[in-house]
């Protein structure tokens, strides 16, 4: 040891340096080498899982995509007034009734279920007739389920006990589900299905008119049939990587597709699927049989299913980790080299530049931001005093704008104070103008005011798109009395409401630009009483908001172009679009207008 350090001792101070700087050099490259290897592997996996993820999550809005147009050719079909008619005409008891009506039924279900690929069937049932072809694609072949099979499934009493509204029926095997024995045990291509299914209520709008099936007419139920390789289609291809596989399941761990065709329709009851379907989206890293496995999955919004993707993520790496391994290694071996070679030329340079950085970066941490060194030295001095002078001006740059930040914070606190004092300086203004008013015994005048006041606190008040309708009715009825003023009685106002529609929330200012349009344009020199009737009801599930005038009406040109929304009224469209927006394009504004006649506006709403 004493000879050791004798024999260091005499090395001269270059020497020195260059042993010291290889020895350092060498450590670090090899720490960095092996961080780089688990990093690198570590990022190859999260890219591929959330590439999976957004695969999974791209996918399941396709599907839903997909379903969401078969689920608003559902919705015409179903009010589709010349199917109601044509049941409306059927004699049950009669066979060559029933079989014109097949015919008619076929030709609805062709016309609007025809254009879709994914469909594999589509029939309506009846206790007396199973309407419609076995396949969307052969029409001339008898129906695929018989009668007394389906009144008696489980299919038929999930859309009975829904009245109407669109069922998703998770993935069966068809001849259990319909009690078909010869399918029962026989691998045929719609072996296994998922089903739409929804009672036809037989209900159309025509005229101003809802009309719908006779009391004493059987409601048929509409079914849909898919094959359950719909999935399999979409997910082709998909997943390249070597034991991954996809499938989809119910809420309650029913399997509705899965690349292992023998649990398919089953209800599964695993640990690491309940975990999964408790949440919507997401990844999981989850121990499956024994081995740990990435689970991407992603929930319909139209079915509520969940679409999952397992994938081992060793699998994910594999092919990456000898191109990383070799590549860490060989940088970590050619650093070293480099490093020693260069070392005893870069070993005189390198104190000069350091001592200088580290004065400045000395000064950097007393606050000294604007500090700018010169760039001299070794290449690598010179880069790192390069970065050092970049992070000196981002860093001022941050923190004159977290200034000016600071600085727009306040300005727009003291904007939001002072358009609360505008208005209250307006409210207590109206308020001694209402008083002086009643002093002078000027009670019309006062009243306007009332309103008027009611009115300005609705408007100013914060800005939310939804509000209670009873606070829109307020404002709605002061509005009109200021107008009944106006035009002094030429009108005369009729309010029918259901008062259960008081608790509910509605775009704001939901009727004012209807009415606004009736008293502006419909009683413009009508010679007779005008006469606006606000009327607003709940029916089946449904909210209806109606105004109606007796005033001069539209030509259908006129109607149209109103209605234009690139075009038309802005009130009427910006109303329209703010409720399909909120609900969904089956609800919006509706106007009816005749000339001379009058106009009738509904907007319809979900409960």
């Amino acid at each position: 040891m004493k000879n050791l350090m004798s024999f260091i001792d005499n090395l001269t101070l270059r020497t020195k340096l260059v042993i010291t700087y290889v020895i350092l050099i060498t450590i670090p490259i090899l720490l960095i080498g092996w961080r780089y290897y688990t990093t690198s592997t570590q990022v190859i996996s999260d890219i591929a899982e959330k590439n999976t993820y957004e695969l999974v999550k791209k996918n399941n809005e396709i599907i839903d995509v997909k379903l969401t147009q078969i689920m608003n050719n559902i919705s015409s079909f179903i009010t589709d007034k010349d199917l109601v008619n044509a049941f409306e005409e059927v004699d049950p008891k009669d066979d060559y009734s029933v079989m014109l009506l097949d015919n008619k039924i076929t030709n609805y279900l062709n016309k609007y279920f025809l254009q879709s690929q994914d469909i594999y069937s589509a029939q309506l049932a009846t206790s007396y007739f199973v309407f419609g072809p076995r396949s969307l694609t052969m029409t001339t072949v008898k129906s695929l389920i018989p009668k007394d099979s389906f009144i008696n499934s489980g299919i038929y009493s999930i859309a009975k006990s829904q009245s109407g509204k669109i069922q998703w029926i998770p993935t069966y095997d068809f001849g259990q589900m319909f009690d078909i024995q010869y399918l029962k045990d026989v691998d045929v291509d719609y072996k296994y299905m998922f089903s739409a299914a929804v009672e036809v209520n037989g209900s159309y709008y025509e005229n101003g008119v809802f009309s719908s099936l006779s009391a004493d007419i059987e409601k048929p139920v509409l079914i849909l049939n898919f094959k359950e390789d719909f999935f399999q289609q979409i997910y082709k291809n998909s997943l390249p990587i070597e034991g991954s596989y996809f499938f989809v399941a119910t809420k309650d761990g029913r399997i509705v597709s899965h690349q292992d065709q023998s649990i398919v329709s089953k209800k599964l009851s695993l640990n690491w699927l309940s975990q999964i379907l408790s949440k919507e989206n997401g990844t999981e890293l989850i121990e499956i049989d024994g081995k740990k496995m990435i689970v991407c999955y992603s929930t319909s919004k139209v079915t509520g299913w969940i679409s999952a993707a397992v994938i081992p993520p060793d699998r994910l790496v594999e092919p990456m980790i000898p191109v990383v391994r070799s590549y860490t290694i060989y940088v970590a071996i050619g650093l070293t080299l480099i490093s020693i070679l260069l070392a005893y030329f870069m070993s005189i340079k390198i104190t000069n530049p350091i001592s200088k950085l580290a004065k400045a970066i000395k000064r950097t941490g007393e606050g000294n931001f604007d500090l700018k060194m010169k760039e001299e030295g070794s290449r690598e001095s010179r880069e790192l005093i390069h970065r050092f002078n970049i992070m000196n001006e981002k860093i001022q740059k941050l923190i004159e704008e977290n200034y000016e930040t600071k600085i727009k914070e306040k300005e727009a606190e003291i904007t939001a104070l002072s358009l609360q004092l505008d208005p209250h300086f307006m409210y207590n203004t109206l308020n001694l103008i209402n008083l002086i008013s009643m002093e002078n015994g000027q009670e019309e005048i006062s009243e306007m005011l009332v309103s008027l006041s009611t009115m300005l606190k609705y408007t100013v008040k914060a800005r939310k798109d939804l509000v209670p309708f009873k606070e829109d009715m307020d404002y709605l009825k002061s509005y009109i009395f200021i107008m009944t003023k106006r035009f002094e009685d030429r009108f005369a106002v009729e309010y029918d409401i259901d008062p259960a529609l008081y608790s509910y929330t509605v775009p704001k200012f939901l009727l004012q630009p209807f009415i606004e349009n009736s008293l502006i344009h419909g009683f413009e020199g009508l010679k007779r009483m005008g006469i606006l009737k606000i009327r607003c009801w709940i029916d089946q599930g449904t909210r209806y908001y109606c105004v109606e005038d007796n005033g001069k009406g539209m030509t259908p040109d006129k109607l149209n172009e109103i209605m234009n929304p690139d075009e038309g009224a802005i009130g009427i469209n910006n109303i329209d679009k703010r409720v399909k927006i909120l609900y969904g394009n089956e609800y919006g504004v509706k106007i009816e207008s005749e000339l001379n006649r009058g106009t009738t506006t509904i907007i319809n709403m979900p409960v």
